[in-house]
């Protein structure tokens, strides 16, 4: 067996202070917080000194870099931005960091070896918001930036025979810079008046920074656009255009024009111009309070101008929706629960269903079920009921298959008639039937109507693609899954995207890359217990034959007496060639027939 190349790097470690304690606090906000810092402030200043990030781990990362000033000085520029950040925001997320040579392996995009776990354990000696350095890394520092680190009495870390010497920087030092002032309060929100019990959004006009005409007809067909797509997306009232374009050119409050076009979300944005290049950046604010739930910018050229508007709407909105679904959940917990009504109790189900954890699954099904008592005609709370019990088969949190089988049918049946025009429900009914009955030509039918009617909904491309895998398609399967991840990035759902990457990968016979995405979609759902089930058989199927067998203990744990035939009863969607790799996985890992 060749032996993988070595050689001399710099490597930073980071992860995330508390990482446990704000999960707990809040899963789905952390996750989306943590997707936002990497997009809007590590990625942007990565490719300024030259890092490469090559391994994320839920709270942490990895990142190579050509040199050591490089690296500590972009790991100064992270932590004063994530300080200038923090100061912004009722919570704060901090950071540790770490920069040391490593003698590392190379295997393709990965680098690992005993170095990198030693980067690790000098990143956890840091304090949070902190840097903490080697001594070979200090001393091959011009003085200005060594002169900004201070000596910590020598540190013995975890695995490392002798205490080392390190040193540390912090935002607390002089050098780092000051927080900004305090936010001037704001004065009491504008109310809004509701167009429909559904989120209501308007498109405004966006601003032409560039004095140029032609940049101006520009951003208005973008904003046509991105008006289009979004109202084919049936979750949430678009204002139409005409009504929304009354506001060019005026520099008035979003709260304001929330009243009086009666919407609780605003989208604006602006448009800059220089030869033949486009810079656009847009951004979502719950009028309601004034406060930024989103933004992003995109570039582009003017000669690909309408294949650029159809990017940017189908970025937009595939960002949008779930930025304006969390919204929509946090309005919903901050109500007293007695006044809830179905539409909310719906919301609140969500973040339940999204745990993958069989108590909260549970708590989501009564959400559901009350939400069903309240309004017996909403048809989405009735799809999304069976959804959540197609769940509690599939992963094995029943011993009464049958029972929750046919409740979950009598759900899809009531349902189906009347979420025609629903994406959202559609895209439940089909996960609920193709997991609950294995009917796949009916889920696709559900499928192809979801995206018929929003495109861009990324829901339903990651139901298409699990559709496509337990089809015997794994190579469709990635594609969908991948335009899932690419239109939905901030999605508290993405994780599922990676276990049907693992599946994908398994059917390949990628079996290391299968229990990669795997372990990746369980490091960003901590909890996710059924999971060691997948993971357990594709170590199997990889030959790592121990390790597959702790992992079907964990399984175990907290499913005793799962057999074979209660998988196979569970799996019985899965095209026949595919479960039987997937039973003999498990059978290899130990679970008795």
């Amino acid at each position: 067996m060749r032996v993988p190349p070595r050689r001399l790097t710099v490597l930073v470690s980071l992860d995330v202070a508390g990482y446990s304690r704000l999960v707990e606090e809040d899963e789905r906000g952390t996750l989306a917080e943590l997707a936002r810092i990497r997009m809007r402030i590590m990625r942007p200043t990565l490719s300024t000194y030259g890092g490469d990030l090559f391994k994320t781990m839920g709270d942490g990362a990895l990142i190579e870099f050509p040199n050591v000033e490089d690296a500590v000085r972009w790991a100064i520029e992270f932590q004063n931005q994530m300080a200038a950040r923090n100061a912004t925001r009722p919570r704060a997320i901090l950071v540790r960091a770490g920069v040391a040579l490593a003698d590392v392996f190379v295997q393709g995009k990965d680098r690992f070896g005993a170095a990198v776990g030693f980067v690790v354990r000098l990143q956890q000696a840091s304090v949070p918001g902190g840097i903490a350095i080697t001594h070979s890394v200090r001393w091959q520092l011009v003085k200005s930036l060594a002169s900004q680190f201070s000596r910590r009495e020598r540190v013995q870390l975890k695995g490392v025979d002798e205490p080392i010497e390190i040193w540390v920087w912090s935002p607390e030092s002089e050098q780092a810079p000051a927080p900004p002032p305090p936010a001037q309060p704001r004065p009491e929100p504008l109310p809004v008046v509701e167009t429909s019990e559904r989120p209501s959004i308007a498109v405004l006009p966006f601003d032409n920074m560039s004095g140029d005409t032609q940049a101006g007809s520009i951003a208005d067909g973008i904003v046509e656009e991105i008006t289009s797509t979004l109202s084919r997306i049936r979750d949430f009232t678009v204002i139409a255009r005409n009504s929304a374009y009354a506001y060019k050119g005026q520099s008035k409050d979003v709260r304001e024009i929330s009243r009086e076009l009666g919407v609780r979300y605003v989208l604006e944005g602006s448009l800059r111009k220089a030869g033949n290049r486009i810079r656009i950046t847009a951004q979502l604010i719950d009028a309601a309070g004034g406060t930024h739930i989103w933004a992003d910018r995109y570039e582009g050229l003017v000669d690909y101008l309408f294949d650029f508007e159809d990017q940017i709407a189908e970025r937009v909105a595939g960002a949008l929706h779930p930025s304006i679904l969390a919204a929509e959940i946090a309005r919903a917990r901050r109500k007293r629960p007695e006044n809830l009504v179905a539409y909310d109790l719906v919301l609140k189900a969500h973040p339940h269903l999204w745990a993958h954890r069989q108590e909260e699954n549970a708590e989501a099904i009564r959400l559901l079920d009350e939400a069903r008592r309240l309004d017996p005609t909403y048809a989405r709370a009735t799809a999304v009921a069976a959804w959540a019990r197609a769940q509690h088969v599939v992963y094995n949190w029943t011993n009464d298959i049958d029972r929750v089988r046919a409740e979950g049918k009598a759900l899809i049946d009531e349902a189906s008639a009347a979420s025609a025009d629903d994406p959202t429900a559609l895209t439940a009914l089909a996960t609920a039937t193709m997991l609950l009955l294995g009917d796949l030509s009916r889920a696709q039918f559900f499928v192809d109507r979801a995206l018929e009617l929003d495109p861009n909904h990324a829901w339903a491309w990651t139901r298409r693609g699990f559709l496509n895998v337990y089809r015997g398609d794994a190579e469709g399967a990635i594609a969908a899954f991948e335009r899932a991840i690419r239109l939905s990035p901030l999605d508290p759902f993405s994780f599922n995207c990676y276990i049907g990457l693992g599946l994908s990968n398994f059917s390949l016979g990628k079996h290391d890359d299968a229990v990669r995405w795997c372990e990746r979609a369980m490091r960003e759902k901590p909890g996710m217990n059924w999971a060691w089930r997948d993971l357990a058989t594709f170590l199997a199927a990889a030959g790592r034959v121990e390790e597959a067998r702790a992992a079907l203990a964990r399984l175990l744990e907290t499913r005793p007496g799962l057999t074979l035939a209660i998988v196979r009863n569970a799996l019985g969607f899965m095209t026949p060639k595919l479960l039987e790799k997937y039973l003999d996985g498990l059978r290899i890992a130990g679970l008795p027939e």
